[in-house]
C-alpha cells in the first residue's frame, strides 16, 4: 500500500484500509492475509481519485470517500458497486474534497465535506439529510459518531470537536496546538469505543482520552520500527479493543 489514510473494521473484524496513494481499497482479514480490492484510478463508477476514508455499514456495505472526484461511494460486501452521490459545490448535498466518513446505528452517512468547513448527513440512499458547522473549524479532517450519539470530529486547528449528533449543541472541544499530552499538531484520524472513550491520531502518536475529553494515555513516537509510526491516518477499534492504526508515511498499517 501507499499513503493509506481510512482504515475501518467490519462486524467480522476483517480490515477496509483506503490505500489511497494506489486510487484503491483493501481488504484484509484479522491476520493480515488480503481478501480483496476495489478501485483504481479514475472518475468512473467504482474508480478514485485518491479514496480519503472508509467506514462500514450496518448493513455491511463499504462507504468510501472519494476527495478528488468530489463524491461518496458505496459497495456491497462482496466488493459490487452500489451507487455514488454528491459533486462538486457549495450548496447542500454538494462536496468539496471530502474527507472523512462515518455511520450511525440508524443508518446515516456522516461526511467531513473538508473544504465547505462543514459536515453533511446524508443517508445510505444518498439523500441529503442536514449539515452542521461549529463555527470555527479549519477544515474537518475525521470524524466518529459515539454509541449515544455524539458526534467528534479533528479539526485542522489542532482541535477535537464533540457535538450532538444533529449538530444543533456544540458539547465541547479540546486540545491545542503542541506536542504536550493533550495536546495536537493537525490531528487526524478519530475513533470511539463503546464507553465512548475517544482515540485520537496525532503527529507521529496516537492519543486516548475519556468521553469527556480527559487526557488518559499516549503511545508511538517517530520512526519507522514496529510501534513507531510517520504522521499516522485513520484508526479504528476491533470488537476486542485492539487498535489499528493507518501508519500513512511508512506505508502500512500497525494493531496495537
Amino acid at each position: 500500500m501507499r499513503f493509506p489514510h481510512g482504515i475501518c473494521s467490519t462486524a467480522s473484524d476483517d480490515i477496509v484500509v483506503a490505500d489511497s496513494g494506489n486510487h484503491r481499497i483493501q481488504i484484509f482479514d484479522a491476520n493480515g492475509r488480503v481478501k480483496g480490492v476495489l478501485g483504481s484510478k479514475g472518475k468512473a463508477e467504482g474508480r478514485f481519485d485518491y479514496v480519503h476514508d472508509v467506514c462500514v455499514t450496518s448493513r455491511g456495505h463499504i462507504v468510501a470517500s472519494d476527495p478528488g472526484n468530489h463524491r461518496i461511494q458505496i459497495f456491497d460486501e462482496r466488493g459490487n458497486f452500489v451507487r455514488k452521490f454528491c459533486s462538486n459545490g457549495l450548496g447542500d448535498g454538494e462536496l468539496n474534497y471530502p474527507h472523512g466518513v462515518a455511520t450511525d446505528d440508524k443508518g446515516l452517512i456522516y461526511v467531513c465535506d473538508s473544504f465547505n468547513y462543514r459536515v453533511q448527513v446524508f443517508s445510505e440512499e444518498g439523500e441529503f439529510v442536514r449539515k452542521f458547522s461549529s463555527g470555527s473549524w479549519n477544515t474537518p479532517h475525521y470524524l466518529s459518531v459515539t454509541s449515544n450519539g455524539r458526534v467528534v470530529v479533528s479539526d485542522g486547528s489542532h482541535r477535537v470537536h464533540v457535538s450532538d449528533s444533529y449538530g444543533d449543541r456544540h458539547l465541547f472541544q479540546f486540545g491545542a496546538e503542541g506536542t504536550n499530552e493533550a495536546q495536537f499538531t493537525h490531528p487526524r484520524g478519530v475513533a470511539t469505543d463503546h464507553h465512548g472513550n475517544m482515540i485520537v491520531c496525532d503527529s507521529h502518536r496516537v492519543q486516548i482520552f475519556t468521553n469527556d475529553g480527559e487526557f488518559v494515555c499516549s503511545f508511538g513516537s517517530e520512526g519507522s520500527d514496529p510501534g513507531q509510526m510517520k504522521k499516522p491516518a485513520g484508526v479504528c477499534i476491533f470488537s476486542d479493543g485492539r487498535i489499528a492504526v493507518c501508519d500513512w508515511g511508512n506505508h502500512r498499517v500497525q494493531i496495537f
